[in-house]
């Protein structure tokens, strides 16, 4: 026996899909009042994403520097004995302007607070050029937290690492305790949030992100009595898509939602607060492309999501933005412009 004995693939039927999740609490298919809708998609997003309202953490300023005359903190916030989590605070010369949870995508957060450049443009520095008081938080899986079990000697608890193979063992390691890393992470937005309040008092505030950093803005500020506006990049079309299509990471995974809802639901959740959908024209499906968030489940996506919004008094507060030759990328003058509208 060689290997010519060994089934081929082109001798098998490979064409598997996965049949459309039944999505039970989807807008379109619940039957009762939006406010009634709108609190059993919440009870049930608590559940999927196993949140619980965590307690307030103390924040030390590491050390400080001037970036063009805006002050900038490298703060850590001790979550327990077992971890601590860096964020950097953005303070202009005069705050003119809402105060931004900026939050980042696939990478690390120093080029999205303008240490180097890639598609994130250093958006929460302009941000803060522009008057804003920014925070950026460094997100669980990413840069100084790449891995979480670094100090422990045998253990590995990664996600986002060009130091070898690339497990996304901290994504399959909190599937299997019922934590899926989106949960904890906007646990972690939510202890910032928490911090703001307390050092700047009667805090309203704008949610910024992009890829990631998108979906976890319209996903957090479900969960915020301040948030006022949303901005979210890269972001929106179908869960279906994402993976199965679009060849994504998997910290975007909240296990069976597909069974209950999909990301225009998610997004629904946050009416009537302005909400601003931001594509690159060029960020399709195509080879090399394992963003692709202006897929065809966009415009579908869109229609439900300004349905949601109709039945609570606001479409007009959704708005789509598509900048033109650009790809998978943060458009700073669009964002700039949403926020001070």
């Amino acid at each position: 026996m060689n290997d010519s004995f060994l089934i081929r693939p082109d001798e098998l039927s490979l064409r598997f899909r996965h049949q459309p999740g039944q999505r039970k609490l989807s807008f379109a298919n619940f039957h009762g009042t939006p406010e009634e809708w709108r609190e059993a998609c919440r009870a049930k997003l608590v559940n999927l994403l196993a949140l619980e309202k965590p307690p307030q953490c103390p924040v030390a300023t590491q050390r400080e520097t001037l970036i063009g005359g805006i002050e900038v903190e490298a703060l850590i916030m001790t979550i327990d004995e077992q971890l601590s989590i860096p964020a950097y605070l953005f303070v202009p010369q005069e705050i003119e302007k809402s105060t931004v949870i900026a939050l980042h995508g696939h990478g690390e957060v120093g080029p999205a607070i303008g240490l180097g450049d890639d598609y994130h443009h250093g958006f929460a520095l302009a941000l803060a050029q522009a008057g804003h008081l920014v925070l950026c938080p460094e997100l669980r899986g990413f840069g100084a937290l790449k891995d979480l079990a670094q100090q422990q000697e045998g253990h590995r608890l990664d996600y986002w690492t060009t130091d070898g193979h690339q497990a996304y063992s901290l994504c399959s390691d909190g599937f299997q305790h019922g934590t899926p890393l989106i949960g904890q992470t906007i646990e972690d937005l939510m202890r910032w949030e928490d911090w703001l309040a307390r050092e700047y008092e009667e805090l309203q505030l704008d949610a910024v992100g992009i890829s990631y950093g998108g979906d976890l803005a319209l996903a957090y500020s479900v969960f915020s009595a301040r948030v006022r506006r949303i901005f979210a990049s890269g972001t929106l079309g179908s869960f279906s898509a994402i993976y199965a299509r679009c060849s994504n990471a998997p910290a975007h995974c909240i296990p069976g939602v597909l069974e209950w809802m999909d990301r225009a639901d998610i997004a629904g959740l946050n009416a009537p607060r302005p909400t601003a959908l931001h594509y690159g024209e060029l960020d399709k499906p195509g080879p090399g492309n394992h963003s692709a968030s202006f897929n065809e489940t966009v415009e579908p996506a869109l229609a439900e999501l300004r349905a949601i919004y109709a039945a609570f008094d606001a479409e007009d507060a959704v708005r789509q933005i598509v900048s033109p030759g650009q790809g998978h990328e943060m458009d700073n003058d669009a964002l700039l412009d949403f926020l001070a509208g």
